[in-house]
């Protein structure tokens, strides 16, 4: 009966009384009358012709300012008012415990005191105070796109340099090859070529006939001649068609050597 109590029993509220902090700035009271707060975004604001509404470009958390007006009572009010100027003229950001928001670092930009005849030993003060953040320098960073570039860089240029130094022995060998390719083609080619346009190139022809033909035309005497000119006619040749064929061969010696010539040299390329 008594647990089923405790378990039902409501929770008990904390009063916005025992809520309150007691104020002080830089480690010194001070009562508070009120405070104002200001709060909210830092925006710009676009504005355009022709164009109703505008845009609004959000930047960030504006910083909040905290207006204070708090007041010092008592005998000692002048020696607790020195302590406070000290404190508001104190270099650097500050600690300010707030009423209602607790603790807070803050710069302070105004500080007011007002004290009256009539009222004696009261003093009232107010406070301008703006949050501080932490004191942060721009950092350099590595673009990571630019990393990857260069290392592929570096990578492509170390490639191609162990490649030329593993293929240059081969590349020279095989240079070497292809000039002595070359040459021995060339001169295949001039030889082949020196041949075919031998003026003497004809008789040899005639003179390599099979039988007696060779024989007869290289005799010295008249009817030695006479009779070869009549077995060449008995073939059913004659000289000047020997003489046609022999130019033939000449032309497709001669294209056969420029062609030949040709590759050897684009080979070299």
């Amino acid at each position: 009966m008594f647990e089923s109590f405790i378990a039902t029993a409501p929770a008990v509220e904390i009063s916005w009384r025992d809520q309150l902090q007691p104020a002080s700035w830089r480690g010194i009271p001070f009562a508070v009358l009120g405070s104002r707060g200001r709060f909210g975004r830092r925006n710009a604001v676009h504005e355009y012709p022709y164009r109703d509404t505008p845009w609004v470009e959000d930047l960030g958390r504006s910083a909040r300012r905290i207006n204070i007006i708090g007041f010092l009572v008592g005998d000692d009010v002048i020696a607790r008012r020195e302590k406070l100027i000290a404190a508001s003229e104190s270099p650097e950001n500050g600690e300010l415990v707030h009423a209602t928001l607790g603790r807070m670092t803050v710069n302070l930009l105004e500080c007011e005191f007002e004290e009256r005849w009539d009222k004696g030993r009261y003093f009232e003060v107010y406070f301008s105070f703006i949050e501080a953040g932490q004191r942060v320098f721009p950092n350099a960073t590595a673009s990571t796109a630019n990393v990857v570039s260069s290392a592929a860089d570096a990578a492509d240029a170390a490639s191609l340099g162990s490649f030329v130094a593993r293929a240059e022995g081969a590349l020279t060998q095989g240079a070497a090859v292809v000039k002595s390719a070359v040459s021995t083609a060339s001169s295949w080619a001039f030889t082949a070529q020196k041949l075919a346009n031998d003026a003497t190139n004809l008789y040899h022809s005639i003179q390599s006939l099979p039988g007696t033909f060779g024989r007869y035309f290289g005799g010295k005497r008249r009817n030695k001649l006479d009779n070869f000119t009549g077995a060449i006619q008995a073939t059913g040749s004659s000289i000047t068609q020997l003489i046609s064929l022999g130019s033939v061969a000449r032309k497709s010696v001669s294209n056969a050597s420029s062609i030949l010539i040709s590759n050897a040299t684009n080979l070299g390329l």
